[in-house]
């Protein structure tokens, strides 16, 4: 796994995943935090000139910087509902139908990361591969929360159902309801479908409610990860009433 630029490096680092850093010589200076924390850890440090980092990066942005080690950990189902039961009523998890534009998947990780969620889900087909343009897009916090890919993502929410959740879809459909009048006073599961399509029939009919949220200024849809960081983040304003 590459990890491209000083952000990504850092969470890589944190985390014990990063074996080995490239660093142009522009960014060498800014980077003697990153230098020292890398030494200290036993990564490998290289000063590379920068057209060979672009080379590495396959034209991706990398401000310098980066990083190789091991490809970020899953999580299972099982690890998955198991914490939701010890978190009770404040559990949280997003399920990705269909996002497959990595750039949208690293952004959604993101506000997942900073609401502090239980898990992503997201099914082994019709997704975004987890690679270095999600770690990019995620500002290098894709491993901040955990990640669990399914066979068959219906199943999964039917099992996480079982667990205790609530599973809420969200949806333009006419039968939606206002997101703005949900409690979100119990373990939560928000499902999201990737922009234009939507949710699935099959996933949309799993879903104990759907909810939508309005478009006062006559926008059809939000951009997916948009949406997934407004509902994300309507669930923490919600429970922080109390």
């Amino acid at each position: 796994m590459r990890y491209l630029g000083p952000h990504a490096c850092e969470e890589a680092l944190e985390r014990g995943e990063l074996h080995a850093l490239r660093i142009a010589p522009a960014a060498w200076e800014r980077c003697a935090k990153l230098r020292l924390s890398a030494r200290e850890q036993g990564v490998v440090i290289h000063q590379e000139p920068m057209d060979s980092l672009d080379r590495r990066a396959q034209g991706q942005r990398h401000q310098g910087v980066l990083g190789e080690g091991e490809a970020l950990s899953f999580s299972t189902l099982e690890e998955l509902e198991t914490s939701l039961k010890a978190r009770g009523n404040v559990g949280l998890v997003l399920a990705l139908d269909g996002v497959t534009d990595p750039h949208n998947f690293g952004a959604i990780l993101r506000s997942a990361a900073a609401v502090g969620a239980d898990g992503v889900v997201f099914p082994e087909r019709r997704s975004a591969p987890i690679n270095e343009t999600v770690i990019r897009s995620s500002a290098g916090t894709a491993g901040r929360v955990p990640l669990v890919r399914v066979v068959n993502l219906g199943r999964a929410l039917d099992s996480l159902k079982e667990a205790g959740c609530w599973i809420h879809g969200l949806s333009a459909s006419p039968t939606s309801r206002d997101y703005l009048g949900e409690s979100f006073d119990h373990a939560t599961v928000l499902v999201l479908g990737a922009e234009g399509e939507g949710l699935h029939q099959k996933i949309e009919e799993r879903c104990d409610d759907l909810l939508r949220i309005p478009m006062p200024g006559g926008i059809e849809s939000l951009n997916v990860s948009a949406a997934a960081s407004v509902m994300l983040f309507r669930v923490l304003a919600q429970r922080g009433k109390g």
